[in-house]
């Protein structure tokens, strides 16, 4: 071989030598600033503040973001109540969370009129204005489930008083007591609130409420679905208006479970 011709080769594998070495410190440069195929899994925030939450957050190089806030008088205030993406999804690095969290302060509103409408009226007033339905109590009455009284915090309730939003208001309603039994319900397979529902539609209350060990925190206590209820369905009229149903409630199987 020529050495002119040698020499040019020799130039040329220089150069592809460089080239290569470029394009690997590139392509590397990409996965380092990429993070290409570095994920983690997202914590559970819920249930935590936001001082809490911003500790793990860092040590797991996440951002948080409130993007918004609601108010759940039976959660601590203050905490945290949804993320986006939610606990256990597998995301990058320094990806930023979503947090809808408990209000610290609930608004106030008037208080409802409800003396004098059936059960079915008070409960979807209250509904309306945001009010939660809370403890049917019965007394002798030829009005049976007409509403007689209104109360909030164990003392009568004006209608037009400021209350928090979302505040329990239980009601005294009339029983003519040649009508004072009712059925109870089948709630299996229904979660807390739906189950509540169907409950009070009966005119009676929710008694004891049991959570299994499934149910590990907020987010799971939502999921939940009642597996077992005390008393038991029943086809005939045979508990006396007012009486209470425990629930018991687990989260609900997979398919491949």
């Amino acid at each position: 071989m020529k050495p002119g011709l040698k020499h040019l080769l020799s130039q040329f594998a220089l150069i592809a030598g460089i080239v290569l070495v470029v394009l690997l410190l590139v392509f590397q440069g990409l996965k380092y600033f990429t993070r290409h195929g570095q994920t983690l899994l997202v914590p559970d925030f819920s249930g935590m503040t936001i001082t809490q939450a911003q500790e793990i957050a860092k040590r797991h190089h996440l951002r948080l973001e409130v993007s918004d806030s609601i108010f759940l008088p039976q959660r601590a205030r203050g905490t945290i109540f949804k993320q986006i993406p939610q606990s256990g999804e597998k995301v990058k690095k320094n990806r930023r969370i979503l947090l809808t969290i408990n209000s610290v302060l609930p608004r106030k509103i008037p208080a409802p009129s409800l003396v004098g409408h059936s059960l079915r009226q008070a409960k979807a007033e209250l509904a309306a204005q945001n009010f939660q339905l809370g403890r049917l109590s019965y007394v002798d009455d030829f009005a049976t489930n007409t509403v007689l009284e209104q109360r909030h915090a164990g003392a009568t309730l004006p209608p037009g008083m400021p209350i928090d939003a979302h505040s329990v208001i239980d009601l005294i309603l009339g029983v003519n007591q040649e009508f004072n039994y009712t059925y109870v319900p089948r709630i299996i397979g229904l979660s807390y609130e739906l189950a509540k529902d169907r409950i009070t539609d009966h005119s009676l209350n929710v008694g004891s409420v049991f959570f299994d060990a499934t149910v590990r925190n907020a987010s799971d206590s939502l999921a939940a679905v009642v597996v077992r209820q005390d008393p038991e369905a029943s086809d005939a009229a045979v508990q006396s208006m007012g009486s209470r149903v425990a629930i018991f409630l687990s989260l609900p199987q997979s398919p491949n479970q």
